[in-house]
């Protein structure tokens, strides 16, 4: 059957997501990340090797749920930091 893959990054954790046609959601999984950390005022730091292995293990736990899924779409959304200043 066909899924859409949805990753979601955010400030603690990465969440994955198989969805199928009729809206479905087949599975989901996540895995934590180390939180931002602010050394400053309005700043916000992470590792991206951080979110990389998390987003590799929520995917791999999401599609284990489903066997033989067939992934036809991803889509990835990610946390941002803005700054008014």
């Amino acid at each position: 059957m066909d899924y859409v893959l949805g990753i979601d990054v955010g400030t603690g954790g990465t969440r994955a997501v198989l969805v199928d046609k009729s809206g479905k959601i087949a599975s989901s999984a996540t895995c934590e990340h180390v939180p931002f950390a602010s050394p400053k005022t309005g700043w916000a730091e992470q590792d991206p090797h951080d979110w990389w292995k998390a987003a590799g293990e929520a995917i791999h736990a999401a599609l284990a749920a489903v066997p033989g899924a067939n992934v036809v779409c991803a889509g990835l959304a990610g946390n941002s930091a803005a700054h008014a200043g």
